[in-house]
């Protein structure tokens, strides 16, 4: 059976049409068609697994999955071709297997790429538009705390803690009702008193360091928030971190890549996030790194 996917929020004069003809063309064809939406699918992301969803069914359901005006909904549209690609589901067009790192949605993007590579990420939830029952289902999968993040902010910007339920659903919707193009994902919350930044160039640990924050009160290990910068041996690092730092760098295709990363429970690393752009301390008697990029840049230019 073939799948039409589209978007419910803003359904047109012209798509209602387009969507009547194009089902009596295909029903003429004797062609098996269900019509849904991206507002009605789920993601569920962890190590090493992703289970997406469709009005609560696998895509394993449909033979063919054909997707219409996705607008906002890039990241959703890429998890779902990727998906599709090795479930051997024929997904029009192919053209979204392709990562938009670029985009609004890269964050959510990247946290497929990771999980789905077996890299330890923090258990995350991904919906368009977080309806009661998606909300439901979140609280179930992720439990509380969660951590809400706005795909295309940075510097600590657009990072919430929901305690409840309800700050939860009414964070995610002021948030959505701000800015209706913002994509925003859920994660479960990872205890720690300070996270790692190790930053990778090609294939080496460079630089570590230690992003400690001070603020009581704040839960959000972020220099432009106030945390303390504490630069350290990579070899102090536990190895595990630093492997999977690296992995992490490989798998994301990041060749100067800022890991933000932390020891979880039984000491297993958990990846925050992989910075395309790290921000860097300029100041060389504080810190190497631009001396460690430039090393690299140099080495580079001399293949």
């Amino acid at each position: 059976m073939l799948l039409v996917l589209k978007s419910k929020k803003k359904s047109y004069k012209k798509m209602k049409l387009f969507l009547r003809e194009l089902g009596r063309q295909l029903r003429q064809k004797n062609c098996k068609f269900y019509v849904s939406s991206f507002e009605d699918v789920e993601v569920f992301l962890e190590r090493g697994r992703t289970k997406l969803l469709i009005e609560g069914k696998s895509p394993k359901k449909w033979t063919s999955i054909y997707v219409r005006k996705v607008g906002k909904y890039r990241g959703l549209a890429h998890i779902l071709a990727s998906l599709a690609k090795t479930q051997k589901i024929n997904f029009i067009d192919k053209y979204h297997e392709q990562a938009k790192d670029s985009s609004d949605a890269a964050k959510i993007i990247q946290m497929f790429c990771l999980g789905s590579t077996g890299i330890s990420i923090p258990k995350t939830y991904y919906a368009a538009t977080y309806s009661d029952p998606q909300i439901k289902n979140a609280l179930k999968y992720l439990g509380l705390p969660i951590v809400i993040k706005e795909c295309n902010t940075s510097q600590g910007v657009g990072v919430f803690l929901a305690k409840t339920a309800a700050s939860l659903k009414k964070i995610v919707r002021k948030r959505l009702a701000q800015n209706e193009r913002a994509e925003i994902f859920l994660q479960e919350f990872i205890p720690n008193s300070f996270e790692y930044r190790l930053l990778v160039t090609g294939n080496k640990i460079a630089v570590a360091e230690k992003k400690i924050r001070q603020k009581k009160g704040e839960w959000r290990n972020n220099v432009f928030l106030g945390a303390r910068e504490e630069f350290i041996d990579p070899s102090k690092v536990k190895w595990s971190l630093l492997k999977e730092a690296l992995l992490a760098a490989k798998e994301t295709g990041v060749q100067v890549a800022g890991v933000d990363i932390v020891e979880g429970k039984n000491g297993r690393p958990v990846i925050f996030e992989v910075n395309a752009c790290p921000a860097f301390t300029v100041n060389p008697r504080v810190s190497n790194e631009v001396e460690k990029l430039a090393e690299y840049l140099s080495k580079c230019e001399k293949i």
